[in-house]
């Protein structure tokens, strides 16, 4: 038996959110690599959506990503730390 590759990726900006799912979404269905995300913050927060919430015309909860929930919708693994 083959041992599973382990990639982590350290920071969850929207860069490193992206790269989780897609790598996931690549090998997990092979099931020949493990991914996990290291972020120190629960969330994610779209810096590009900023400028609606201070409009007011944006909630801000709806441009944050749980990056723990995320992980499990996407199969990959969030580790909360630095």
């Amino acid at each position: 038996m083959r041992n599973k590759h382990h990639i982590a990726i350290v920071g969850g900006g929207a860069e490193g959110l992206e790269l989780a799912t897609k790598l996931d979404n690549k090998y997990d269905k092979r099931h020949n690599a493990r991914i996990t995300l290291v972020d120190a913050t629960l969330t994610h927060l779209w810096k590009s959506l900023l400028h609606e919430v201070a409009a007011g015309s944006l909630n801000p909860d709806s441009s944050q990503v749980n990056n723990r929930a995320h992980a499990q919708q996407h199969n990959f693994e969030f580790q909360l730390g630095s």
